[in-house]
C-alpha cells in the first residue's frame, strides 16, 4: 500500500456516498483535498470543533482555578498543574488519556493536535469529576467498555492498512515494531482477562 492510497481512494469515496459512512474502509470517505464534502470535513467541521474546544476550555480552566486570575494565567502555561485529581480513578483516567495523546500524536502538527486533544480530555474528565450525575455513569461506562473488549480483544487489533496508516501519520515508522510489540502484549493481557471471566 502506498501513501496515495491512504490519502485518496475515489472508488471508496463513491461507495461511501451510498453507505452513509458506516462501512469499514481504507482511505478517506471523501478526499479532504479534492472533494467538496472532504473539504467540508477537513476545514469547516474540524475547525469548528477546534474553535468550540478553544472557547469552552479556558472557561473550565477559570472555574478550576476558582476565579483566581494569577492561577488562571499560570494554568494556561501549565494546565497539568491545575487539572489534578485526588480521586484515584480520575487521576488514572486523566494521566492515561493524556500520556497516550502525547506519545502518539507525533506528526509535524503535533503541538496543535496535542493541545486540542488534551483540552478535550480536560473537559470530559472534569465534567464527570465535577458533576455528580456523570461520575457513576462514567464508572459504569468504563466498566462496560473494558468488559466488552475483554470478550472481543480482536476488535482492537490493527489490520494491515491501519498499521500502515498509524506508522505513516503518527510518525512511528522507525518504532513500529516495538510499538506493535507493546500492542500485542496488551491484547494478550486483555485476552487473559476475558478468559478468566468466562
Amino acid at each position: 500500500m502506498d501513501i496515495q492510497s491512504v490519502r485518496e481512494d475515489p472508488a471508496t469515496e463513491r461507495q461511501m456516498e451510498q453507505m452513509n459512512h458506516n462501512k469499514p474502509r481504507v482511505g478517506f470517505t471523501h478526499n479532504c483535498y479534492s472533494t467538496k464534502l472532504g473539504k467540508l470535513f477537513q476545514t469547516t467541521c474540524k475547525r469548528g470543533m477546534e474553535r468550540a474546544i478553544g472557547i469552552a476550555w479556558p472557561t473550565l480552566l477559570r472555574y478550576r482555578c476558582n476565579g483566581d486570575a494569577k492561577k488562571f494565567r499560570e494554568g494556561k502555561k501549565n494546565p497539568d498543574a491545575v487539572f489534578v485529581y485526588d480521586d484515584p480513578l480520575f487521576s488514572l483516567l486523566n494521566k492515561t488519556l493524556k500520556d497516550t495523546a502525547r506519545e502518539y500524536l507525533t506528526d509535524a502538527d503535533s503541538g496543535r493536535k496535542r493541545t486540542i486533544v488534551t483540552q478535550a480530555i480536560d473537559m470530559i474528565v472534569m465534567l464527570a469529576f465535577e458533576d455528580i450525575y456523570y461520575r457513576p455513569l462514567l464508572k459504569k461506562e468504563i466498566q462496560n467498555v473494558v468488559m466488552a473488549f475483554a470478550k472481543h480483544p480482536e476488535l482492537l487489533e490493527l489490520n494491515e492498512s491501519e498499521a500502515y496508516i498509524d506508522a505513516v501519520f503518527n510518525g512511528f515508522v522507525k518504532d513500529t515494531y516495538s510499538r506493535q510489540g507493546r500492542h500485542k502484549a496488551f491484547i494478550e493481557e486483555v485476552r487473559k482477562q476475558g478468559d478468566k471471566k468466562e
